[in-house]
């Protein structure tokens, strides 16, 4: 019976050194002068802490499961946030503020699991409303709006699926002015019609 004990006993021990082996080994902690994270079976979980060369929290956001999940923030050197948005398992989702380093708001945007949806507005550095456009699916669709001081609209710039016309068309045609004249470089005679001689 003794024996029997005995046995029981050191299984016991050896499970809890184990036990207790493996339960550190899964959860590690990585720390230098540019981040601090928590790593669980060699994924980040929970908090990390990027840092400026001056040691002062770049940014942050909580992980879970190796992607983002929770508000991520990011600051300038001097203290002030710099952006927030809301990570929902590494997608963006919610409204993202991006502001300027005096505090101001710079530009607004809602986020659907990675898409920017409905509008979008800027501000200068003093607070005044600059632009706005609309995303649909995380491109900017119909009129992009830009605003003077005063709120009034001063121009307007069309988009389709976050092009704008004018510059597909601009792009178009430079395409055409970059194809070479091979009669220029006496490669084709120069009365071959314009089709063969341009490449």
């Amino acid at each position: 019976m003794m024996k029997y004990t005995m046995k029981i006993f050191l299984i016991a021990c050896v499970m809890a050194t184990l036990l207790s082996t493996t339960i550190d080994a899964k959860e590690y902690i990585v720390e230098d002068h540019a981040q601090k994270s928590t790593y669980v079976d060699g994924q980040r979980e929970g908090m990390t802490w990027w840092y400026n060369d001056k040691g002062k929290i770049k940014s942050k956001v909580n992980f879970h499961k190796d992607k983002e999940n929770g508000i991520y923030t990011s600051y300038y050197d001097n203290g002030k946030v710099k952006l927030t948005v809301k990570y929902v398992m590494g997608q963006k989702h919610d409204i993202q503020k991006i502001y300027y380093d005096n505090g101001q708001l710079g530009s607004q945007v809602r986020y659907n699991m990675g898409r920017r949806e409905g509008v979008m507005t800027e501000w200068d550095a003093e607070g005044f409303k600059s632009s706005e456009v609309f995303y649909k699916h995380n491109y900017k669709v119909g009129l992009k709006k830009y605003f003077d001081h005063d709120g009034n609209v001063i121009m307007t710039q069309e988009f389709k699926m976050d092009r704008n016309p004018v510059m597909v068309k601009m792009l178009k045609d430079k395409r055409k002015e970059t194809l070479i004249d091979l009669s220029k470089y006496g490669l084709l005679p120069e009365n071959t019609p314009e089709k063969e001689r341009f490449r």
